[in-house]
């Protein structure tokens, strides 16, 4: 595939792509409502899918997901540990599968959904009133109003984590090809789009307001002040994750550059805490 991927190509797909979430978030309410609201009190939905999309970085098809939070009834497993509830969990996925091609027959990929269970003591997890999030079934809890330094202190935790991480990537890549470069990539997808707003938090006058932004506006905040590294890396990435969905993760030389930018990202992001301990 041509290497300098076409910017018209990606727009019309993210056109597309906004199409097919939005009805894949159709079908998981009917699905959620139907199969399983008989265990669960709540779902939700977070993350890109809620938010405006402006440009490139802001949605790569599979590599972004579904971001749905589900409280199941007394912290109960969302399925009890039987044969039946394995086959009826694929049944649902193949029954999820079948209504959204119902609705999107012409879909330009079929959105990947990321089911987190949110137990009693993940409180932090949960939402504030402020928060962006839409309601899949139940009443949305909310978590109190959180203070400043303990986001940052959370944010500031998580950045630490990435010293060993990166520590342990060359060996998590080194007998790696085809196929297997996508469950590197599946790894690490939830915590390079993060990271880089975790270093924002530490400076920013605004914790709260970053997490409300889109990729695009993290991007211009990140050249505010000062991240241009990190900014570039965090365009590279989505960008190289554009070029791999549309060779339908395939190509190898695309998966191999899109795991070098997202190295790139947790790099950049662990040395600006470096140098931001330095200082502090």
């Amino acid at each position: 595939m041509k290497r300098e991927t076409d910017l018209n190509v990606i727009e019309g797909k993210l056109r597309e792509a906004r199409l097919d979430v939005n009805a894949c978030i159709e079908v998981w309410r009917e699905i959620i409502k139907t199969r399983l609201s008989n265990r669960i009190d709540y779902a939700i939905l977070k993350g890109s899918a809620t938010k405006n999309w402006e440009s490139f970085v802001d949605y790569v098809p599979v590599i972004s997901d579904l971001d749905i939070h589900i409280g199941t009834k007394k912290d109960q497993p969302l399925f009890p540990t039987t044969r039946d509830s394995f086959l009826f969990a694929v049944e649902t996925t193949k029954q999820m599968e079948q209504m959204y091609l119902n609705l999107r027959p012409q879909h330009a990929h079929i959105p990947r959904p990321q089911i987190v269970i949110i137990k009693n003591e993940q409180e932090d997890w949960l939402p504030e009133k402020t928060d962006s999030v839409t309601s899949l079934f139940g009443e949305t809890p909310y978590k109190p109003l959180e203070s400043v330094e303990n986001l940052r202190s959370r944010d500031l935790h998580e950045l630490q984590n990435l010293s060993s991480l990166l520590e342990r990537l060359p060996e998590l890549i080194i007998d790696r090809i085809d196929l297997e470069y996508y469950r590197v990539l599946r790894m690490l997808c939830y915590i390079v789009t993060p990271s880089p707003v975790r270093v924002l938090s530490q400076v920013h006058e605004d914790p709260k307001w970053l997490w409300s932004l889109n990729r695009t506006r993290i991007i211009e905040e990140l050249r505010k002040y000062g991240f241009d590294q990190i900014a570039d890396a965090y365009s590279c990435y989505y960008l190289a994750g554009w070029e791999a969905f549309l060779s339908d993760f395939r190509d190898n030389e695309a998966m191999r550059k899109v795991l070098t930018c997202a190295y790139n990202v947790l790099d950049n992001c662990h040395e600006a805490l470096r140098k931001l301990k330095q200082f502090s």
